[in-house]
């Protein structure tokens, strides 16, 4: 995992409240698999019921201002290494 994988995920740990092991978001590969992995994992953790959709806000408003991915090029299927510049 690169830099800018490693601080999405430790973003995300923060905002979501919940600890994202290495080995469990290692094969994420795409922003749709991220924000499910998110709310399944907050879900579980929290006893909540939160979807991907309510997750997806959040990220895409990290991955425009932190990261200047321009927010009508992301889509669930965006991989974040080959389409993002994420390295």
């Amino acid at each position: 995992m690169g830099l800018d994988t490693v601080e999405i995920v430790l973003w995300a740990e923060e905002k979501f409240g919940v600890e994202m092991p290495d080995e469990e978001v290692t094969n994420i590969c795409t922003v749709g698999e991220f924000a499910n992995y998110i709310a399944s994992k907050v879900n579980n953790e929290k006893g909540t019921n939160i979807s991907f959709e309510e997750v997806m806000p959040d990220l895409l408003d990290v991955l425009e201002a932190d990261y200047s991915v321009l927010r009508h090029k992301i889509t669930l299927d965006s991989r974040f290494v080959q389409d993002l510049g994420f390295g």
